[in-house]
């Protein structure tokens, strides 16, 4: 009698919706790990960054629960949301040392600039960088990136060594390496931004 139920319910295309997990847990942990450490760069300004960075974690942290509030069963989409904000999240916190590092010189407008650049511009072309993950004929991004990896590892290596025979402030090689990786993290985040319609009809663009 129990499979017969069963039978008619699966026929009947009633399935159980299934949840998605809200993972601000294991995004909590993360910020915390990566916020911790923008906090003692420079080790001068230790406290007051610690209380913005928990603030901005905080907000971050509440628009995600929004978010899986929303779309908690939408699990495909909410999860690229979580995805997007986690790596947004991180980006924030990543490039804040250079910032407090750089201020008030040109250099600190210089990096702002290419910043709020490279953030406008990934968002703006974010099915264009979809389409370089799952296209076969549009692979130009990802080997864009794949080279940027293996420069990021020169560079940083390079930088440190710089960093350390010259008279620079603390950890600015540090902040510098830092703020490559979450450069790369700004380029991908928007991907997840786009739907999972338009990334089946990318596939075959």
């Amino acid at each position: 009698m129990k499979e017969n139920n069963n039978k008619e319910f699966s026929q009947s295309g009633l399935e159980p919706q299934i949840v998605a997990e809200h993972r601000l847990g294991m995004t909590a942990f993360i910020y915390s790990i990566i916020m911790l450490g923008s906090s003692f760069m420079p080790e001068e300004s230790v406290v007051k960054w610690l209380l913005i960075n928990i603030f901005f974690s905080i907000i971050f942290l509440f628009t995600l629960f929004m978010l899986w509030s929303k779309y908690k069963n939408d699990t495909g989409r909410y999860y690229s949301y979580q995805v997007y904000g986690m790596l947004m999240g991180i980006v924030f916190f990543g490039i804040t040392p250079i910032f407090k590092l750089s201020y008030p010189s040109i250099y600190f407008w210089i990096i702002a600039f290419i910043t709020t650049t490279l953030i406008i511009s990934s968002h703006l072309l974010r099915k264009r960088i979809v389409m370089s993950f799952v296209n076969k004929k549009h692979k130009i991004l990802l080997t864009i990136l794949s080279i940027y990896m293996m420069l990021l590892i020169i560079i940083g290596i390079a930088l440190m060594a710089i960093m350390r025979n010259n008279q620079s402030p603390e950890n600015a090689g540090m902040s510098i390496l830092i703020y490559l990786v979450c450069a790369m993290f700004m380029v991908m985040a928007p991907a997840f931004l786009v739907s999972k319609d338009d990334v089946e009809k990318l596939k075959i663009k």
